[in-house]
């Protein structure tokens, strides 16, 4: 009777662990709106952010993140504010920020710099099928059908296929999940400046960091800056793609801006200090890597030693930063890198 007793309970714990589960898959997207200054807000949803500035014409925003979120936005701003979204201006072509712009279609006009179209485009060419979705093609046929994918590919296959033939194709992999970006109507290579209802907001491109269509907004009057992925609030970057010096690059010219405000894409929002600490992490790092390799360590050897202690606090420290001194170990001496995280 025991025995029994013992095993309906541990049934009944386990179906309970299963509806936890399904419940918290279920739960919704947390989500709000708060005002940095004037008539500049940050709206989040979960741990991605984007910001709208009001206008007595319309709404400036920025990255719809995706539909659904963009639907709930729309009926914010036009409960909030009474007023229609009249353009969305984006900070980069990825798809978890520049997806659902749709929902704004109806009355905005889309911003975005140039190398943001092709970048969505379908390549061209022959590729294989890339290395972490080769192993998924249990027919070894080059492609992959839908039956065969896995993981965040399947959960996003309709967001990759982009003639939505059911099947994934090595240039619709390499393209990315982007089938929800609405494209941008206006596109710039130099600095642009959007003037709508008696306000500005300059665009400012900041070279390959990240992608080669990365820009932060400025909003001179609200002396506020939005850059998603990029600019980080005490957090270390996802990865320093193409080059840390590249972010260097666009951090720099983030701090030559008259700011006060930092409102990023996720996480924290900060100050021009924050970001000027972020700076210096990367030139630590950049200058502890050479130091290690002039004393002819290798990059384990500097993985050991290069604690870059000032940005314990870092949120990811404790996982990317060994990932950071690969990645500059390689850009210095040109060697395999150890594989970029995904969290």
């Amino acid at each position: 009777m025991r025995t029994t007793r013992t095993s309906i309970l541990v049934a009944v714990a386990l179906l309970a662990g299963v509806v936890t589960d399904a419940l918290a898959q279920q739960k919704p997207p947390a989500r709000g709106i708060v005002n940095i200054t004037g008539q500049l807000y940050r709206a989040q949803n979960d741990n991605h952010y984007t910001v709208y500035l009001v206008t007595p014409e319309g709404v400036i925003m920025s990255d719809p993140i995706n539909r659904d979120f963009g639907r709930w936005l729309k009926a914010e701003i036009a409960t909030r504010h009474k007023v229609p979204v009249r353009y969305v201006l984006y900070t980069h072509k990825d798809w978890d920020h520049a997806s659902g712009g749709v929902v704004f279609a109806d009355t905005a006009t889309f911003v975005g710099h140039a190398n943001m179209r092709a970048g969505v485009a379908l390549p061209g060419g022959t590729p294989a099928l890339p290395e972490n979705t080769a192993k998924m093609d249990a027919n070894r046929n080059g492609l992959l059908e839908r039956s065969e994918a896995a993981g965040a590919t399947a959960a996003q296959f309709d967001l990759i296929d982009f003639n939505r033939d059911g099947i994934l194709t090595p240039n619709e992999l390499l393209r990315g999940p982007v089938n929800d970006v609405h494209l941008p109507s206006e596109t710039f290579r130099e600095r642009h400046t959007v003037t709508f209802g008696g306000k500005r907001v300059i665009m400012i491109p900041l070279g390959t960091a990240h992608t080669n269509d990365s820009t932060v907004l400025y909003f001179p009057d609200e002396r506020t800056v939005f850059s998603a992925d990029v600019m980080q609030v005490r957090r270390l970057p996802q990865s320093l793609e193409p080059s840390v010096g590249a972010y260097i690059n666009a951090l720099r010219t983030i701090q030559s801006l008259d700011y006060d405000h930092a409102a990023t894409g996720h996480a924290l929002m900060g100050t021009k200090k924050d970001v000027a600490q972020s700076l210096q992490y990367l030139e630590d790092l950049s200058k502890g890597v050479a130091a290690g390799i002039g004393a002819g360590r290798s990059v384990q050897e500097i993985q050991k030693t290069l604690m870059l202690e000032p940005y314990k606090g870092f949120e990811r420290w404790d996982t990317h930063r060994t990932v950071h001194i690969a990645q500059v170990y390689e850009t210095i001496m040109g060697s395999p890198r150890t594989a970029t995280p995904t969290n």
